[in-house]
């Protein structure tokens, strides 16, 4: 029972390893600047996105932070 949970434990520890590699490897190619932001230019061919704009950018500085971004797909999309 024990090596069943430890396994189990050590199966969801990479399953968010890999969603949190997803979510960055996501930012990194929308940032086509590589400003470390994402602004509505760089969101512009992608509308379903863009349209959201607004509700990502919590501090309203007009640009989209890996912080902003990851806590918007954590708790909208997953």
């Amino acid at each position: 029972m024990k090596i069943l949970t430890f396994v189990s434990s050590l199966f969801l520890l990479f399953s968010f390893n890999a969603a949190a590699l997803d979510v960055k490897q996501r930012f990194d190619h929308l940032d086509s600047n590589k400003s470390g932001y994402l602004t509505q230019d760089e969101l512009e061919p992608q509308p379903q996105l863009l349209s959201t704009f607004v509700m990502w950018d919590k501090n309203q500085d007009n640009q989209i932070s890996l912080v902003e971004f990851k806590n918007y797909l954590t708790n909208n999309l997953y």
